[in-house]
């Protein structure tokens, strides 16, 4: 199995929460719609004290499934309408996992 863990900053504005919130779940209605995506939580930073606002977590077989959620359309519509006009940084890791 695939862990691809991201963490992203988001611009500062009145309605931060909400767009998070809003990000938060359609991200995780797509496991609803993209069969290789096998799990998928998203949360917002609670500890003031770091630096990333937002993580999701998610669960692939492979690699190849994990590429196959990155190029989906269902995906790119998110990263493109909802996180890209707010995102300021992202990290991401991709590790096998039991």
């Amino acid at each position: 199995m695939i862990k691809h863990i991201v963490l992203m900053t988001f611009k500062a504005s009145a309605d931060k929460e909400a767009k998070m919130n809003e990000i938060k779940t359609e991200l995780e209605k797509l496991t609803l719609v993209i069969p290789e995506l096998k799990e998928m939580r998203a949360g917002l930073n609670i500890n003031p004290a770091e630096q990333w606002d937002f993580a999701l977590e998610s669960l692939f077989e492979s690699m190849h499934d994990l590429a196959i959620y990155v190029e989906h359309p269902a995906h790119q519509k998110i990263v493109k309408d909802l996180i890209a006009p707010i995102k300021l940084d992202r990290a991401c890791i991709d590790y096998q996992c039991d």
